[in-house]
């Protein structure tokens, strides 16, 4: 039996428990606004996750002492070159034997869970469960239960909740207090919360922040919170935002133009029709992606693909 719906009105926390207490087989299907996810089942235990996004596997290994940055590096242009997208490549990384024999389960565990965490506390999206035995590539991990990972995600959405009151949007701008009171809650900077403090500079936006820092977002988000509430930082409400989408447009059509020449004006989008939100932005840049991976070389493709990326961080 099938089973499919919508996020908005079926949470995603409902949706595994169900699994789980059925003890059911196969692969859950997760599509939302940017990215794609499965979940492989076994007897209502997570087996494994792939996600067509590779920010989270991506600051994991820049985190990781174990693993050679630039053999991930090179491993993940070669196959975003060849197959066009990064949809699959966890796997692919997975089975490389890049990390080490006795570091592999915990890695795994840990990008396991922190992908299950951030897709729980997603709201928009739709889900198809297919009831079927699972692939044999699947075979790398001991299997999960759901249930521990739900109850630390309920955790951190409870404590979102608090924070949004204090933090209501990810494009406030952080900027470092100079002149901090003697009085203000003391607050233990350990290594991880002076990578995030330091990149604050009065000009990144929260987004910004998160995209730049190996942490992870919910971490990035709650020592933000506790740098706020210490007084060692204040928030900015954002600026300009309307024209800073409208040289967005500008930017990519500069970019295109910069790697491409007169062969950008081939590319079959009307830049003037454009809206500047954040939906439209988004659909340029896969639709840019789509046709330079087609009709372009693979290196001059994914340079195009990378810079366009790093321009709309923070959207």
């Amino acid at each position: 039996m099938d089973l499919k719906g919508n996020i908005t009105n079926l949470e995603l926390f409902d949706v595994l428990r169900f699994l789980q207490i059925s003890k059911k087989t196969g692969v859950l299907n997760l599509r939302f606004e940017n990215f794609a996810t499965k979940l492989f089942v076994k007897d209502g235990m997570l087996y494994f996750l792939s996600i067509s996004d590779d920010a989270i596997l991506e600051k994991l290994v820049m985190k990781s002492p174990d693993i050679d940055k630039s053999g991930y590096s090179q491993m993940i242009e070669k196959f975003r070159a060849h197959y066009r997208t990064t949809a699959g490549f966890d796997v692919y990384f997975f089975k490389s034997n890049i990390i080490p024999k006795e570091k592999e389960r915990d890695f795994i565990s840990n990008y396991i869970s922190e992908t299950l965490n951030y897709i729980l506390l997603l709201s928009n999206g739709e889900f198809v469960f297919d009831e079927k035995q699972l692939p044999d590539v699947i075979n790398f991990t001991v299997p999960l239960n759901f249930l521990p990972i739900l109850a630390e995600c309920k955790k951190r959405r409870d404590e979102l909740a608090v924070m949004t009151k204090v933090i209501p949007s990810k494009r406030h701008i952080p900027v470092v207090v100079t002149n901090r009171k003697d009085s203000s809650r003391p607050l233990s900077l350990t290594p991880a919360i002076w990578n995030v403090l330091s990149l604050v500079n009065g000009k990144r936006n929260i987004n910004n922040i998160i995209s730049l820092s190996i942490e992870n977002d919910f971490f990035v988000l709650k020592t933000l919170y506790n740098l706020l509430q210490s007084g060692y930082i204040n928030l900015e409400q954002p600026k300009n935002e309307g024209n800073k989408s409208v040289n967005l447009v500008d930017s990519i059509k500069k970019i295109l133009r910069e790697q491409l020449g007169s062969k950008a004006d081939r590319i079959p989008i009307n830049f003037d029709d454009v809206k500047v939100d954040k939906h439209s932005l988004m659909k340029v840049a896969h639709d840019v992606e789509r046709y330079v991976y087609m009709f372009v070389d693979d290196k001059k493709a994914t340079k195009i693909d990378y810079l366009i990326k790093q321009l709309l961080i923070g959207l």
